[in-house]
């Protein structure tokens, strides 16, 4: 029997039964939802915006959002030597929004928007400003991974090669927009978050090749 369709991202109202869904194949990947907000109430991280405003689909917030998973790439290609990088995958949450890495001669390809990650990329669950902070310096990845910020699925070998690549972060540029990049926006967006579709996500245990599962369609109210 083939697999249900799976939930793709867009940025409309929340859906905790898909964050629910991806904790269970990513256990405890919502753990960093508790650790963001840490962050944000001891000012490591930016605080959320006072008042909730509504977003348009596909405005500010996915905008934002592109520009830091760009601005990744960019970082790791001038830091990490071209074509030996391993391939990852990343997911933000609450958004559900996954971006691909995928190694090239020329540097790292990236795909923001993905519909999942490519089979036997390592995947990081994330939030968009930790994303953020990554790239204009304001904390390292071994920092982010210590406070919780971001955790790691896959075969714990291919795990260190992305932290790798993450921690040439730290020695590559001075300061924001060096290499064409702009320096990210101080402004904070609302959440960004997810609706049905066509997403794939990865159960990965280690020692194994990556296998593709979906995740059953959930409609909005």
């Amino acid at each position: 029997m083939a697999p249900p369709s799976a939930l793709a991202c867009g940025y409309e109202n929340p859906n905790d039964l898909a964050l629910g869904l991806l904790n269970w194949v990513f256990p405890k990947s919502l753990y960093v939802r508790t650790a963001v907000w840490q962050a944000e109430q001891a000012g490591i991280l930016p605080p959320r915006p006072r008042e909730s405003r509504k977003t348009d689909l596909f405005g500010s917030g996915f905008r934002l959002a592109a520009e830091s998973m760009n601005g990744l790439g960019a970082r790791i290609n001038a830091a990490y030597a071209t074509g030996r990088g391993p391939s990852f995958s990343v997911l933000l949450i609450p958004a559900v929004m996954w971006t691909t890495y995928t190694p090239t001669k020329g540097g790292y390809s990236v795909q923001v928007h993905a519909d999942g990650p490519a089979k036997g990329d390592i995947v990081i669950v994330t939030d968009e400003k930790v994303v953020r902070g990554l790239v204009d310096g304001s904390f390292d990845a071994a920092a982010a991974e210590s406070h919780g910020l971001v955790r790691f699925y896959g075969p714990t070998d291919r795990q260190d090669q992305v932290r790798a690549a993450l921690a040439a972060l730290a020695n590559a540029l001075s300061r924001p927009g060096d290499h064409g990049m702009p320096a990210p926006r101080a402004e904070e967006s609302e959440p960004l978050y997810c609706g049905p579709g066509d997403h794939d996500v990865s159960i990965l245990q280690a020692g194994e090749p990556a296998r593709l599962y979906s995740l059953p369609s959930v409609k909005q109210k």
